[in-house]
């Protein structure tokens, strides 16, 4: 009779390297499916954000200490939190960047020949130009940052002198985001540039919204017509409520304080 075999040995379990958790999600993430699911989560992430930055900027509407008050608790009174939370959204938005381009390469890689009927002849212009809005609001955020956080491309002139943004304090010596807002803004070229990079916010949000939907399995029959509406509602939303912030100051409603 041949010896029984021990099919369950006593003793800890050991994991080998091909069912350790490491590689596993290395190659979840590497994959056309991790890489979707990540993208969706993050471009969840900047889509509050771009909301909640838009909400704190309609302070401006409500008068300087208002704007002011919001900037300095942000800020100020927040401490390390607020430079952990910056830490963490440039982290997004870099890795959202990152996995839009890799999903681009993969996707060229895979069908080097076009197809004699292009899938995108059903695609609407949103879905047919979402890596290059993308690339025009990455470029424009570090515009946005140049302009107003590290104040890089514009000043205002008080009292015959040039002044930086940064420099400017109101009388409860808070930073004056007010006026710095208003003079942005006030300046016609730089209205317009705003606004073009609103309506390409607009485009980029409006298919990105639903298109998360759909990659995490939400988007289906029953709820397909909601989730276009929440997008296109969110993403109208942002561009009117960002709209709104720059045509206040250039139609006049809000002004400076010095005049």
């Amino acid at each position: 009779m041949p010896a029984a075999t021990v099919r369950h040995p006593k003793g800890p379990v050991e994991d080998s390297p091909q069912t350790a958790a490491g590689p596993f999600v290395q190659e979840w993430v590497e994959s056309s499916v991790g890489g979707k699911v990540l993208m969706a989560l993050t471009g969840a992430g900047l889509v509050g954000f771009v909301i909640f930055h838009m909400i704190g900027n309609l302070k401006l509407l409500s008068g300087p200490d208002a704007i002011n008050h919001y900037a300095s608790f942000l800020k100020h009174d927040l401490g390390t939190l607020i430079w952990i939370a910056r830490g963490g959204l440039l982290g997004i938005f870099v890795l959202h960047i990152a996995l839009a381009i890799r999903l681009k390469r993969k996707a060229a890689a895979a069908r080097p020949v076009a197809y004699a009927f292009p899938g995108s002849a059903q695609a609407g212009l949103a879905s047919r130009t979402m890596i290059w809005t993308g690339v025009v609001i990455g470029l424009f955020t570090l515009f946005h940052l140049a302009h107003f956080t590290f104040a890089w491309t514009q000043g205002v002139e008080r009292n015959g002198e040039w002044v930086s943004f940064l420099d400017l304090k109101d009388l409860h010596g808070r930073h004056n985001v007010y006026e710095m807002m208003v003079a942005g803004f006030a300046n016609v070229p730089m209205a317009v540039l705003y606004v073009a990079a609103q309506l390409m916010l607009f485009v980029h949000l409006k298919h990105g919204i639903q298109s998360a939907f759909q990659t995490l399995g939400l988007k289906n029959g029953r709820f397909r017509k909601s989730i276009d509406a929440l997008g296109l509602s969110l993403a109208l939303v942002v561009f009117l409520g960002n709209l709104a912030i720059v045509l206040s100051v250039q139609l006049g409603y809000v002004a400076s304080q010095y005049k």
